[in-house]
């Protein structure tokens, strides 16, 4: 259950930075997001969280540690979910559940 919180989270991210996905629903990723404690964690300023012991999910952010990665965004935040310790951002530690 946290770990599809976590991705209904990230796909409103990245639909806030402007990627391509199939058709969703922010709002409704947005009350995961928040229901699930995930701003406990990540700053994103849609939902108003500014959680420092994950990465803040913005635009600049996820394209960048995409790019590190060497994924498209979309794959980026999906193996971030399913995989967390495959890609460990810069500055952090390993410990998303």
């Amino acid at each position: 259950m946290i770990r599809l919180a976590l991705l209904a989270s990230l796909v409103v991210a990245a639909l806030a930075a402007g990627a391509a996905l199939a058709a969703g629903s922010p709002a409704a990723g947005k009350k995961v997001y928040a229901a699930n404690g995930c701003g406990g964690c990540h700053t994103f300023k849609p939902a108003g969280s500014k959680g420092t012991i994950g990465p803040a999910l913005t635009k600049a952010r996820l394209a960048a540690d995409a790019k590190r990665a060497k994924q498209p965004v979309t794959t980026f935040i999906r193996t971030s979910i399913v995989k967390p310790k495959a890609y460990v951002a810069p500055g952090f530690k390993p410990v998303m559940p």
